[in-house]
């Protein structure tokens, strides 16, 4: 203290250290993306998408690559797991315990972010069931949860170790009696299934119809009667009537990572250049890592406003053809790509002609996910033929960037 000279060469020290770290987190953002795209369990990569947005916690905060990464191998390997396990994972993470201040939680002055959000935002839904007096309490049983270096650590000379009450209950309770008081609670299940609900089938706002309410309210009661093993629960949903029912299908508004990994995966484009990529799920408002805030991302139509959709479009003409909307022509990545696989299975004469309609739909079918209005087909026979009549790699590969332009395509 007071030893400039010292201070002077720890600066010198930290800061290209911290230069690093920074690189290091968007080299992590690259690996992530590119894991989505070519990984061959797509569900658990998009439920580890959407345990990050609902744990969210961002880098800028945490300022520890590796905390971050950490934390993702966690949410990816507790994905279609136990909920419970979740729970009690996150109160442990370093990532967490630093981005929500438990660090800072001890006895003498309890800091109450990380009980706030585990309630409010984690498990149980803004101003369900709890009160302030509970996450008071549930802040003293969090006391002495930190980490040290890269490892959780408990300590208990700074934990409260005496009475709490909590959901009405009495006891000395620490984080995991906490957890397990939380779990006990029937809204806890049922905010769990509505997000899940919201990510997976339909994000419409507001309240959920009676008929979604009633589907809800058996997956929840599901997930109880499992004891928050997820697997049954995700089973259920996907298999469901209500999944494919048609005020259901193509009712979610796709997030810009979806967009984009989904767009690779299903169209089969080069990914060009995954700094691009990032950088434009970034302006498209999904920086990965790099949350808003606790409470993640709003999704649904907060996706959706001029300037995003202006990217949406482009970001899909750039995977088709290799050019950015900043740059000439002459500077496209040099990345052929052959659309021509997507139609070829198709009868012969499905290529023009007669058969134009047929192929049309069939496109439109495939890049939708729903039967295509009729006038969407019309537009792209017209465009067709306006062309020669007859489907070639160009021409297909045009009508790719026209379909990507349509709303329906923003939908899943």
């Amino acid at each position: 203290r007071g030893d400039e000279k010292a201070l002077e060469m720890y600066r010198m020290d930290r800061d290209p250290r911290q230069a690093a770290d920074r690189r290091q987190v968007q080299e992590m953002q690259r690996w992530w993306l590119k894991r989505m795209i070519e990984s061959p369990r797509p569900l658990e990569e998009k439920l580890t998408l959407f345990w990050h947005g609902h744990f969210a916690t961002g880098y800028r905060a945490v300022e520890d690559s590796w905390h971050m990464l950490v934390q993702n191998e966690f949410l990816r390997a507790n994905a279609s797991g136990s909920f419970d396990d979740l729970v009690k994972g996150i109160i442990r993470d370093p990532a967490m315990l630093k981005y929500l201040n438990n660090d800072q939680n001890r006895k003498e002055q309890p800091n109450e972010n990380l009980a706030r959000e585990l309630m409010e935002l984690f498990t149980l839904g803004e101003g369900h069931v709890y009160t302030e007096d509970d996450i008071k309490q549930g802040a003293r049983s969090l006391t002495g949860y930190t980490f040290e270096d890269d490892g959780f650590v408990f300590r208990p000379q700074v934990h409260d170790d005496g009475t709490k009450r909590i959901f009405g209950q009495t006891g000395k309770f620490d984080g995991v009696d906490f957890c397990n008081l939380i779990l006990t609670q029937r809204a806890c299940s049922e905010y769990i299934c509505w997000k899940l609900y919201r990510f997976f089938v339909n994000d419409l706002p507001g309240a959920p119809d009676e008929n979604a309410r009633q589907f809800l309210l058996k997956l929840s009661k599901l997930m109880r009667d499992k004891n928050y093993d997820l697997k049954p629960v995700l089973m259920t949903l996907f298999m469901s009537e209500h999944f494919y029912d048609d005020e259901n299908v193509a009712s979610v508004i796709k997030s810009p990572v979806q967009l984009i990994v989904e767009a690779i995966r299903s169209l089969h484009t080069p990914a060009r250049n995954l700094g691009a990529l990032v950088s434009a799920a970034d302006l498209m408002a999904q920086n990965v890592f790099f949350p808003p805030n606790v409470k993640g991302w709003d999704g649904g139509r907060a996706w959706i406003n001029t300037s995003t959709m202006f990217v949406r479009q482009n970001l899909v003409i750039y995977l088709l053809t290799g050019r950015r909307p900043d740059a000439y022509e002459w500077q496209a990545d040099g990345k052929e790509f052959n659309a021509m696989p997507l139609i070829e299975h198709l009868p012969p004469s499905a290529g023009g002609g007669a058969g134009l309609d047929e192929t049309v739909s069939y496109l439109l079918r495939f890049t939708l996910g729903t039967p295509p209005h009729p006038d969407r087909i019309t537009t792209l026979v017209n465009f067709v033929n306006d062309r020669g009549g007859k489907i070639d790699n160009t021409i297909l590969i045009e009508m790719l960037c026209l379909i990507a332009a349509m709303p329906e395509y923003q939908l899943c």
